[in-house]
C-alpha cells in the first residue's frame, strides 16, 4: 500500500520554487485522479449563480477527503470544477461520493457536473506526467503543486470523451460525509481597488520563477497582495449568503429557514466568541488567512490577489507584453471583492478556505485564457 505517499512528501516554502525540477516526485501508477466541472458554467456566472458554482467545486473535495482522513490526499481547486488525487484503496467510495455530489449539484443549484476518473497509468500511456511537490502555507495547511501536464490532458478528457465518465450505479446505501464544509462570511471586499483571479501558463517552465518576481515587483509580496483582510472578515447573518450552505441539506422552504436560523446562532456564538477574544477564538481569523489557498499552481498558475487600479494596469500591461512575445498565455477577471468557501476539519486545527474573485473569479478568467488560446 502506498496511501502515505503524498503526506511524506518534502514541501517547499515559496511559490517561486515552482520552476524547479528536482522538488517534483512521480505520482505512484496505480493512483487516480478524480476530475470535476460544472457544464455551462459561464452561462450559469452570467445568472448570478458563481458562488453556487464554487460550492459544487468545494462539494466533491470534501466528500472525496472525509472518505479516510488519515489519508493525506492531494488536490485542487479551480473555481468550477476541482481536482483530487487518490490512491486505489479509497477508490470504489470516491466514486459513490462523486455520484452523490452529481445528484447534490443538480438538486440544490440546479447544475449539471461532470465528473471523471484517469488512472495514473493511463496519463503516462498518453505521454504525459503527473509529477508532484506541496507548498507549506501554513502549520495547518499545505498546498498541492503539480506539474508534468497530466491535469491539463484529464481536464480535456473530463470535457471532451466519455470513456472516462463515471457512470457508476448508485449504491443507495452509501452516505456521502461532507461535513466541515461552511460558507457563511460575506463576500470581502479587495483590500486595495480590485480583485484580480489571473491564470497563467508559460511556454517555458522555467520562465515561471522570472514571472512571480515580476509580479512582486508590481503588486507586491504575498502579503501585500493578498485579497483578504482580517478585519474585512464579516460572518454573514443573511439568508441570502446562508442559503448556499442550507441548499445542500433541504429544497424545501421551511427546512432551508430553520437551517439558515441554526447557522445564524452558530454565527452569533462565533461572533461574540471572537468579540470577547477568548481562547482560541482570539487568533480564529488569522487562522483563516493563514489557510487560504490564493496562489498554486496545477500546470497552469492561479492566483487571486488585490490592486490598485494602478497596479491593475502596470501588470496588465506587463502580462498582455509577454504574451505578445510569446513567453505566456494568461487569463484575468476583475472584480471589487473575493468568496471564499471554507472546509473546517478542526475548528482550532485543521482548516482550509478556497478563494476566489466574485462575479465569476476563476471561471471567467478561464474564458479570457481560452479566448487568448485561440488566437
Amino acid at each position: 500500500m502506498n496511501d502515505d505517499f503524498y503526506s511524506k512528501l518534502k514541501a517547499i516554502n515559496s511559490i517561486k520554487e515552482i520552476a524547479k525540477n528536482n522538488i517534483y516526485s512521480k505520482l505512484p501508477k496505480d493512483w487516480y485522479i478524480l476530475a470535476t466541472d460544472i457544464k455551462d458554467s459561464t452561462i450559469a456566472i452570467k445568472e448570478g449563480k458563481y458562488k453556487e458554482v464554487n460550492m459544487v467545486g468545494a462539494l466533491t473535495i470534501i466528500s472525496i477527503l472525509n472518505i479516510n482522513k488519515n489519508i493525506d490526499l492531494p488536490y485542487v481547486f479551480g473555481g468550477d470544477g476541482a481536482f483530487v488525487i487518490i490512491p486505489q484503496s479509497i477508490y470504489p467510495e470516491a466514486k459513490q461520493s462523486l455520484l452523490a455530489i452529481q445528484k447534490i449539484s443538480k438538486d440544490a443549484y440546479n447544475l449539471d457536473l461532470r465528473i471523471a476518473s484517469i488512472c495514473i497509468d493511463e496519463v503516462c500511456k498518453n505521454n504525459k506526467e503527473v509529477l508532484i511537490s506541496k507548498l507549506k502555507v501554513s502549520k495547518d495547511y499545505y498546498q498541492a503543486i503539480i506539474n508534468g501536464g497530466g491535469l491539463e490532458l484529464c481536464d480535456d478528457l473530463l470535457k471532451n470523451s466519455n470513456n472516462f465518465l463515471i457512470n457508476d450505479k448508485i449504491d443507495e446505501n452509501f452516505q456521502v460525509d461532507i461535513s466541515g464544509l461552511e460558507c457563511r462570511w460575506e463576500a470581502i471586499p479587495s483590500p486595495k481597488d480590485d480583485t484580480l483571479s489571473i491564470l497563467i501558463k508559460s511556454k517555458n517552465e522555467s520562465y515561471y520563477e522570472n514571472i512571480l518576481s515580476n509580479i512582486e515587483s508590481i503588486i507586491g509580496d504575498n502579503k501585500k497582495r493578498h485579497p483578504i483582510l482580517e478585519n474585512a472578515l464579516k460572518l454573514s447573518f443573511k439568508d441570502k449568503d446562508l442559503n448556499y450552505e442550507s441548499s445542500i441539506y433541504s429544497q424545501n422552504f421551511f427546512m432551508k429557514r430553520l437551517i439558515n436560523l441554526k447557522l445564524k446562532l452558530i454565527n452569533v456564538i462565533g461572533y461574540i466568541l471572537m468579540k470577547l477574544n477568548l481562547k482560541d477564538w482570539s487568533t480564529y481569523k488569522q487562522r483563516v488567512l493563514s489557510t487560504t489557498d490564493t496562489e498554486k499552481f496545477d500546470d497552469i498558475l492561479r492566483m487571486v490577489v488585490s490592486t490598485s487600479k494602478e497596479e491593475t494596469q502596470i501588470l496588465e500591461e506587463y502580462l498582455e507584453k509577454e504574451f505578445q512575445k510569446n513567453t505566456l498565455i494568461y487569463g484575468i477577471h476583475k472584480s471589487d471583492s473575493a468568496l471564499m468557501t471554507c472546509l473546517i476539519f478542526e475548528r482550532h486545527g485543521r482548516h482550509i478556505h478556497f478563494v476566489d474573485g466574485s462575479n465569476g473569479g476563476y471561471a471567467l478568467a478561464a474564458k479570457d485564457f481560452k479566448n487568448r488560446v485561440a488566437i
